[in-house]
């Protein structure tokens, strides 16, 4: 039901006012197009999205752990937002026993662009202004500051962007020291 009621709020920012009644920690002039939500266990709680964030038409965004986007971040058309893997353990999958069910948090840094099509596994966490290729597969950490791209994503090169103007991302447990930490090395 809550699917359908979404579907039919057609103005992306009425959406985000529905997910911030629904639980989600929404800020402001955030615009969330027709995006998709699943594993809702503890309904939106685990979304939380700071101000002026984009996320396109037809992204999948999957809250059984917690999915933070900071501030200024764009998620174009059709990004997959992962917090789980499972093979199958509720079905007693023989692929379980190697490969069990994990949920992680997923960060995805402020001001950053993550181009269409791309997905973001469980546990990855992508830092400030950057710039993540179409069609990407995140897996792990990606640093601050980078162009990355391809699959797996790895860092294809360095941008020369001044944090001090763009990002003011502000940290979250789930986030870790791991962005503010190497913005000072």
């Amino acid at each position: 039901m809550v699917e359908r009621v979404l579907t039919w709020c057609v103005n992306p920012y009425w959406r985000a006012t529905l997910l911030r009644l629904l639980g989600a920690r929404i800020g402001k002039n955030v615009r969330i197009y027709e995006a998709r939500f699943f594993n809702l266990m503890t309904g939106f709680q685990n979304l939380k999205v700071e101000d002026n964030v984009h996320i396109g038409t037809g992204c999948l965004i999957d809250l059984s752990d917690e999915v933070v986007i900071r501030k200024n971040a764009v998620l174009s058309p059709r990004v997959v937002v992962l917090t789980h893997s499972d093979p199958g353990e509720y079905h007693h999958s023989e692929l379980s026993k190697m490969f069990p069910r994990r949920t992680a948090p997923v960060v995805i840094g402020g001001s950053s662009w993550i181009g269409a099509n791309s997905v973001i596994l469980c546990g990855a966490e992508i830092g400030s202004l950057t710039v993540l290729g179409a069609n990407s597969l995140v897996n792990e950490r990606i640093p601050p500051k980078v162009m990355a791209g391809g699959s797996p994503a790895r860092k294809l090169r360095d941008l020369d962007i001044d944090l001090e103007a763009s990002a003011g991302e502000s940290e979250s447990p789930s986030a870790g020291a791991g962005v503010s930490e190497e913005l000072d090395d």
